[in-house]
């Protein structure tokens, strides 16, 4: 197992669960990759994802299996948009950020006259289901227009991938409005058919570890050492793959120490990384997969010195108001069971594929402006008690349009290299906590019946 994010512990897993011979997982970093959660302001709080989707179960799942119980969902439920100067409220029935119904929208005052007479316009036109991969920008502005486009999917979605709308697949972003698309003449209505045929939701939508989603990362790795996985912290510089032979095609991974041969190997790492790891017998689209920066900067706020909105995790900003900050998160009123008592605690994110500041300026420029953005969005001044600032360089995958396809090519060309050789991570089939753990395990599936 090359790499110890969660992709690669998933594969580890999956492979010591079905005893098929001893596994190592090489990481010269921290276990764990982007999953991380540390004390601050006396507290655990989390430096990357907090929560994972309930909705695919690959997290639940792998949870129940390794005995983390003590799962806890956000207390708060509703979502801000600072727009025009104002916090204003997100409507309901909102999927991915595209309407599934017109009423909220018009009452929110988020679109004006223009924009909410072109959403409507979604009713009357004649279909135009997608053919093949699109963005998510021309299938969502294709029915509702700009307004809706920017001011509702782009902070939400958007937001999610560090990205533009122009720049995000539908089919490996949006599948549910890329669907509704292509069933239903009127988007609205698909969206709605699908609301309808769903039902209420059962239970939270969303779920983190009583103590961080770092939590998972730590009872993930002590499973895995009960089960006789080895972890080594030496570096890796090249995956090869031996020529055929009696024994099949043995890997060979190579590390300071030298060259360590196993039967098959995972290798979970991004792309560029498995690029250069995999040498010139590698995909050469394995560097065509782009990706941006992003930070979270934690604060922790005077004990009565501002209370976030009853009831609100947090607030979104449209790209087109040309903010540093992506998203702030309430972070003691949405998980007041990590939290707990004590002065308030935010998190604000930054980072964005059309824009670089977040590479470009220094930890001190950077905390200073989101601090200042901060003190617009909730208008008033205040005096950080403690900040934390975790950059995570090069951290999000673009997933453009026809990046399936891509994919499915690299996948392909590995193939026709070994069949002992496979890629798993964020890189190729989707972010998120589930959607990482579902390429681990999916990669070690497939080595076991290779």
């Amino acid at each position: 197992m090359v790499g110890g994010g969660i992709a690669g512990l998933a594969a580890a897993w999956e492979l010591a669960c079905a005893g098929r011979g001893a596994v190592t997982v090489f990481e010269p970093g921290r276990i764990g990759g982007k999953i991380r959660t540390s004390t601050f302001s006396d507290r655990p709080v989390d430096e990357g994802p907090d929560a994972f989707l309930v909705r695919t179960p690959e997290a639940t799942d792998l949870c129940a299996e390794i005995g983390l119980d003590d799962l806890v969902a956000p207390s708060a439920g509703r979502t801000l948009l600072w727009t025009g100067g104002r916090l204003r409220r997100l409507p309901d029935g909102l999927v991915l950020g595209a309407p599934g119904r017109l009423a909220p929208v018009v009452r929110s005052g988020l679109l004006g006259p223009l924009g909410l007479a072109r959403a409507a316009l979604d009713l009357v036109l004649p279909a135009t289901p997608p053919d093949g991969d699109v963005s998510v920008g021309q299938l969502v502005a294709g029915r509702f227009g700009r307004q809706v486009a920017t001011r509702l999917v782009e902070p939400l979605l958007g937001g999610i991938h560090a990205a533009a709308l122009e720049e995000l697949s539908a089919e490996l972003t949006a599948p549910q409005l890329l669907a509704a698309a292509r069933r239903h003449r009127s988007l609205l209505l698909g969206l709605r058919a699908q609301a309808a045929a769903a039902g209420p939701p059962a239970g939270p939508i969303f779920l983190a570890p009583a103590g961080g989603t770092g939590r998972l990362v730590e009872r993930l790795e002590k499973a895995l050492r009960r089960a006789g996985v080895g972890f080594s912290p030496e570096e890796v510089t090249a995956v090869r793959a031996g020529p055929p032979g009696e024994g099949g095609e043995p890997v060979e991974v190579t590390t300071a120490s030298g060259r360590h041969r196993f039967g098959a190997a995972v290798v979970a790492v991004p792309a560029p990384v498995a690029g250069r790891l995999l040498g010139p017998d590698g995909p050469d689209d394995l560097g065509r997969i782009p990706f941006t920066s992003v930070a979270v900067l934690t604060v922790a706020l005077p004990d009565g010195s501002w209370t976030p909105p009853a009831g609100f995790n947090g607030f979104l900003v449209p790209h087109d108001e040309h903010r540093l900050v992506t998203a702030c998160s309430f972070f003691s009123s949405k998980w007041p069971a990590i939290a707990g008592p004590g002065r308030p605690i935010v998190r604000l994110s930054a980072g964005h594929s059309q824009d670089r500041r977040v590479d470009t300026l220094s930890d001190e420029e950077l905390t200073a402006r989101l601090l200042g953005e901060l003190q617009q969005a909730i208008g008033q001044q205040v005096a950080p008690v403690e900040t934390r600032l975790s950059r995570w360089p090069a951290a999000f995958p673009l997933y453009r349009p026809g990046h399936g396809a891509l994919v499915e090519r690299i996948g392909q060309e590995l193939a026709a290299c070994s069949s002992r050789l496979v890629l798993a991570g964020a890189s190729y089939g989707g972010a998120g906590i589930p959607a990482c753990i579902r390429s681990g395990r999916a990669a070690a599936r497939q080595l076991l019946t290779a």
